[in-house]
């Protein structure tokens, strides 16, 4: 009963959720946030769907979600419009406080030749886009032709694993213009508010946090050490690799080689004690790179250059390496299925004038949460997925059982999708 468990401290975090409005309203603020939330989880097209929908739905939603009644599809948005996602960090953070969450997440640590940290994946994506549609936070792109295009994007961090699948969202930070900016916002600007949020979700945590290039520089590497949080930070230029270069022209990295399987060879090199660059020379790093050749013909396959506060030793090398690529994660495994695998992250549920499009897609990434914790954390949810063989087909089931029949619980759904509980027609 994992799901109707972490519904009810959704819940009860969202009751705790400051109310901006003055006079008594009609709709309690918990239960709109809850409705978005609820969208998402049942994998809604669109929110005029989850509005029209809900009369039928209407005792489930009671039962399940703990909603008792919705706005009309305006109400909704104007509602919700003014409230920062920031409100939903504590959400956030109850859930990964949870006794029975952190037992799942300390299984996603890193090696224990990394020191056992929790190594968490940050990367922008886009989550809306344009030509009409503006808000005030919108960013503004000009096109060749003339014309404009509007957008939003957002910063994710997630917490990932090497040789697991399933990923478990910290927070997802907005990319979007600020209050009283006239230039665009960007991913690095947004990374230096993510990271404190990263600290205040997971207080008791040892983050390792993985970036691309990008972050490769003397103030995000201080932020980080601010915070106490250990890196590793793809590399692509500047005075490392000069560094690096020199040592190996003379012989002297650190070398270590193996093979994959069969034909794939793979060789890692690395120094530490390097400066970072002449802007930073108080700043140490260690540097890695990594190449992978197929052996049948000599052809490099893969290969990385990363930058890190970790010691890099002969014996955690290969531990180092895999889990300096799963960073790609948090693109395959989390905003690949937000965008495509029903959640419809791009799909404009509302986008509003102040919040609204960033505080929806941070309750899209709580619902993602909350199945990725389900998914390994419930028996029964198990039993019904491998009953129904496709996610899809899952998910379909579920909205169908949830329209038409009274349900207590989404344990109930679970459970008829499993065969546990047998549903006779009347004749």
């Amino acid at each position: 009963m994992m799901f109707d468990y972490l519904v009810k401290k959704v819940r009860d975090s969202f009751s705790k959720v400051a109310d901006y409005r003055s006079t008594t309203p009609e709709f309690e603020l918990a239960d709109v946030l809850m409705s978005g939330f609820a969208m998402f989880s049942l994998k809604d097209p669109s929110l005029l769907s989850f509005i029209e929908h809900f009369p039928t739905r209407k005792e489930n939603m009671e039962q399940v979600y703990k909603i008792s009644s919705v706005p009309s599809e305006q109400g909704f948005r104007k509602i919700l419009d003014p409230v920062d996602p920031d409100g939903l960090l504590d959400t956030f953070k109850a859930i990964h406080s949870d006794e029975k969450v952190k037992q799942a997440v300390d299984k996603h640590q890193c090696f224990a030749s990394l020191g056992g940290l929790t190594a968490i994946a940050v990367d922008g994506t886009g989550c809306f886009c344009s030509n009409t549609i503006q808000c005030p936070h919108c960013m503004v792109k000009q096109l060749k032709n003339g014309e404009q295009q509007y957008y939003h994007q957002l910063a994710g961090a997630c917490i990932v694993h090497p040789d697991k699948s399933t990923v478990f969202p910290v927070f997802a930070e907005p990319i979007t213009k600020q209050d009283g900016q006239l230039k665009n916002d960007c991913e690095y600007n947004a990374f230096k508010r993510l990271i404190p949020k990263i600290a205040k979700v997971l207080p008791d945590n040892q983050h390792l946090i993985l970036l691309d290039g990008l972050f490769a520089s003397g103030p995000a590497i201080r932020l980080m050490k601010f915070y106490r949080m250990d890196f590793i930070t793809v590399i692509k230029d500047g005075y490392v690799l000069v560094q690096a270069e020199r040592l190996a022209a003379q012989n002297k990295l650190k070398t270590r080689t193996w093979y994959k399987n069969k034909h794939i060879k793979c060789t890692a090199k690395w120094a530490n004690d390097l400066i970072l660059n002449g802007a930073n020379p108080d700043i140490q790093v260690n540097y890695a790179e990594y190449e992978e050749v197929d052996t049948r013909t000599d052809k490099v396959i893969y290969k990385g250059k990363w930058i890190t506060s970790l010691t890099i030793k002969h014996n955690m090398i290969k531990e180092f390496v895999k889990t300096a690529r799963s960073r790609w994660k948090i693109e395959n495994e989390t905003f690949n299925v937000l965008k495509n695998q029903g959640y419809n992250l791009e799909h404009n549920y509302g986008h509003g004038k102040q919040f609204l499009s960033s505080l929806l897609a941070a309750l899209m990434f709580l619902a993602f949460f909350v199945d990725q914790l389900t998914q390994i954390l419930d028996a029964t949810f198990q039993k019904a997925l491998k009953e129904a063989k496709t996610l899809r087909d899952f998910r379909q089931k579920v909205r169908v059982i949830f329209d038409l029949i009274p349900c207590i619980s989404m344990n109930f759904i679970y459970r008829i999708i499993a065969r546990d509980i047998k549903i006779q027609s009347s004749p």
